[in-house]
């Protein structure tokens, strides 16, 4: 049934008319209640209670239950009045309609339904929306007692259950959150303090008092636990500054919150934190320890400063007085001073220094040797960092000269030129002192930036010189030295480098594309160099190219970033080498080993067969065999060194050849490429060969899905690499510890040089064993 309220459109809420007057404008003739004057007089009593009623109130009338309702009610409609007015209760509302329609049934059944909050999911504004309803279903009958209709005093309770949910919900949040605040406190990492002000006569502040800390607070300041409560400030820090109580007392007086970072003199600490004012002559406190970052900002200010202050400063002991004061100043110590070390390593020039107040100086002329044993370490470039020289060995056996000149603790850091200390940058305190290595990194990098700069004029002197001598060097190289733009096209070649490319004019290849000038693999080469070198990094390559006149050569080539002001690379250098001689001599080398590989091949063939012919009536043929095999892998490994010269071999390749018998479907491996020595490499194919035909006689290749994991990798131990090497057996039968340990037993056990090393594990799910040899043996063997 479709809304005939003639000219209200569905939805114009605010030009609708008061429901009375839309019921004496509705044409009821045209729905199933007939005209108005018709009605029944329960239908027009119940529409005439409904419309002078102050609640929302609604009908269903009749079998099609003909909607009605009154002012009150419009609000619940929403956008579905006017339109809601004299369709059927399904057509007002049928997005809840499923949901209500029992309760309807059962109405007109002569049942009345009460609800309190009852929740329905609405789209009366355009939107779904959750709603919630406290509301009765009367049953209004007619003339002669049966139901005729329903009557709906309903309260929309929407915005009441929200609140409700709401303040239940922020309850609960406010327990958890209190729960979670007081465990917070409980493992606060941060000090906390409740303190109460103390005040005299007059009512002037004066102390405060601690009346709770958290344990966090004792571990930042380093008191033992327990003892500050109850204590003032001034008791727990005697001498503590004056500012720690009167900042603490302002915020008491104002009942404004301060936030602080201030150090603790006695303790040499600095604190961040924020301080609140509690009420009641009472504050809180939370804090952390900044030392670290306080002194952290301190040093990268510092350095920032001595970085404007190098650059505008031109006389070298300028540089030296200003640097020295800001690095003495900066760590809070005694003396400051930066001295020449003479090219005998022995004396120390010191032409001045920085000192603190009533601090002596050390200027002047020293032997190294005459302050401790340390000395040795600066004239091979080594930090030496004392916290007391009462303690170090260095120095305590004969302090008289250092404590002379007022050093209990010190830093000297050398500066390295070619090979040797020439300059020493030193920090003296007169107490014992922990340096962090933090301190002892900005003590480095300011010693190198003031060094740097005293080198400035040095530097912009020899560059001229440099650049004189390099332009002579360019015109005696015999090598073709050109650059190239980054687009790969030649922009310049030396006189030599014309020279040996037998290029009589260098316009006939300015702005050739250099890859195009080498053969082969050599333009790839070449193209990726140039990428390299945009990246701002340096390759080498070979490859062949025929001089301009078109005689082959085989050039070594090196490629490098030119960088511009701006640091990127703006040009690109290539270096190119006649190596065609070296190449044809590789080439002659590749040749004879190939023969000698054929030769030993052969010899180790004649030895097999005089071993088999002379055994072959031994007793013990699985010695015979197995001779005769170890024979087979020594031919092996020498295959893979002939490939290198007989310098060395990839492990890669060594442990392939040496398993490739056994199948290689049974093996995986897996490590770095590295180079192993001839005796390694014979010494690992002996072994790989023993645990290989192990496996195959009792081991994982005796079963079908048997495999084998061979890997390798090298790590760092102390001061050397390592290399590890590990053989584990899977899906064959358990491995069992022999009870009579033979030679491939004892070639097992030799391991990776020769020298041991070596550990087994018989294991249920099969033999596993790692090998152990320090890298350096293995590429020297």
């Amino acid at each position: 049934m479709v809304s005939n309220v003639e000219g209200i459109a569905m939805g114009d809420v605010h030009d609708a008319p008061r429901m009375a007057d839309m019921l004496s404008a509705f044409d009821w003739s045209k729905t199933s209640l007939g005209p108005r004057s018709d009605w029944p007089a329960s239908l027009s009593t119940a529409v005439d209670i409904m419309m002078a009623s102050g609640h929302a109130m609604c009908l269903a009338w009749g079998p099609e239950r003909t909607f009605l309702y009154n002012d009150a009610y419009i609000p619940i409609l929403g956008k579905r009045h006017p339109f809601a007015f004299g369709v059927t209760f399904a057509e007002a509302w049928p997005d809840v309609w499923d949901e209500i329609k029992p309760l309807v049934d059962k109405t007109f059944a002569g049942e009345t339904s009460t609800f309190r909050d009852m929740p329905l999911l609405m789209t009366r504004n355009g939107y779904p929306e959750d709603t919630w309803w406290s509301f009765s279903y009367s049953p209004v009958r007619g003339e002669n007692g049966e139901v005729a209709g329903l009557l709906n005093v309903t309260l929309e309770t929407t915005d009441r259950v929200k609140a409700e949910r709401d303040r239940d919900a922020a309850t609960a949040e406010l327990q958890r959150s209190e729960a979670k605040w007081r465990q917070l406190f409980e493992t606060l990492e941060e000090g906390f303090v409740l303190g109460q002000v103390i005040r005299d006569d007059t009512g002037q502040i004066i102390d405060w008092r601690y009346e709770e800390v958290n344990d966090a607070w004792y571990d930042l300041v380093g008191i033992e636990r327990g003892c500050a409560v109850g204590q003032t400030i001034r008791e727990v820090f005697p001498g503590v500054e004056d500012e720690w109580v009167l900042e603490f007392a302002r915020v008491v007086e104002t009942s404004q919150a301060i936030r602080f970072t201030r150090q603790v003199g006695d303790l040499q600490r600095w604190y961040d934190g924020v301080c609140q004012p509690a009420g009641a002559d009472h504050f809180t406190v939370l804090f952390l320890e900044v030392t670290d970052r306080v002194n952290a900002d301190r040093r990268r200010e510092a350095l920032a400063e001595l970085g404007r202050m190098l650059t505008a400063i031109d006389d070298p002991e300028d540089i030296v007085r200003a640097a020295t004061a800001l690095i003495g100043r900066t760590l809070g110590v005694g003396r400051v001073g930066f001295g020449t070390v003479g090219e005998d390593g022995e004396r120390f020039v010191v032409p001045s220094d920085w000192t603190a107040q009533d601090y002596p100086t050390l200027a002047g002329t020293y032997r190294m040797d005459d302050y401790g044993g340390y000395a040795q370490d600066l004239r091979e470039g080594r930090t030496v960092v004392i916290p007391d020289i009462r303690l170090d060995p260095r120095t305590s056996g004969d302090t008289a000269p250092l404590e002379s000149v007022a050093v209990r603790s010190l830093v000297n850091r050398p500066v390295r030129e070619k090979g040797r200390t020439v300059a020493i940058l030193y920090v003296n305190d007169g107490a014992p002192r922990d340096w962090t290595p933090e301190e002892v990194q900005f003590i480095a990098d300011a010693g190198n930036r003031t060094w740097i700069a005293l080198e400035r004029r040095r530097a912009e002197k020899e560059a001229r010189e440099t650049a004189a001598f390099l332009s002579s060097v360019l015109a005696a190289s015999t090598d073709c030295i050109k650059v190239v733009e980054l687009d790969g096209s030649v922009s310049f070649m030396t006189d030599g480098g014309m020279k040996v490319m037998e290029i009589s004019d260098f316009n006939t290849v300015r702005g050739c594309p250099w890859p195009e000038f080498l053969k082969e693999s050599g333009p790839a080469y070449a193209l990726e160099a140039i990428e390299a070198a945009k990246r701002g990094e340096t390759t080498h390559f070979e490859a062949p190219a025929d001089t301009y006149a078109g005689n082959p050569r085989h050039w070594s080539v090196s490629v490098s970033p030119i960088l511009g002001p701006d640091g990127e690379t703006a040009r690109i250098l290539s270096v190119s080498r006649d190596h065609t001689e070296l190449q044809k001599a590789r080439e002659q080398q590749h040749l004879l080993n190939g023969e000698l590989a054929h030769r030993i091949k052969n010899t180790m063939s004649v030895v097999q067969a005089i071993a088999h012919q002379t055994l072959s009536k031994a007793e013990d043929q699985d010695a015979v065999a197995a001779f005769g095999k170890r024979l087979g892998a020594l031919a092996a490994a020498n295959d893979v060194l002939t490939r290198d010269n007989w310098s060395s071999a990839r492990l890669g390749d060594v442990a392939r050849k040496a398993l490739e018998t056994f199948g290689e479907d049974r093996f995986t491996l897996a490590g770095p490429d590295v180079m192993i020595g001839p005796r390694a490499t014979l010494a690992l194919t002996l072994m790989l060969h023993e645990l290989a035909t192990n496996a195959a006689k009792y081991g994982a290749l005796t079963a079908p899905e048997g495999q084998v994991t061979v890997t390798w990798a090298v790590r760092r131990d102390g001061d050397k690499d390592v290399l590890d090497l590990s053989w584990v057996e899977r899906g064959g039968p358990a491995a069992v510890e022999p009870t009579r340990k033979g030679f491939g037993s004892r070639i097992i056990r030799m391991g990776l040089t020769g020298s041991g090393g070596v550990q087994l594990r018989y294991e249920a799910e099969g033999l596993s064993v790692q090998a152990t040899a320090p890298l350096y043996q293995i590429q020297e063997a």
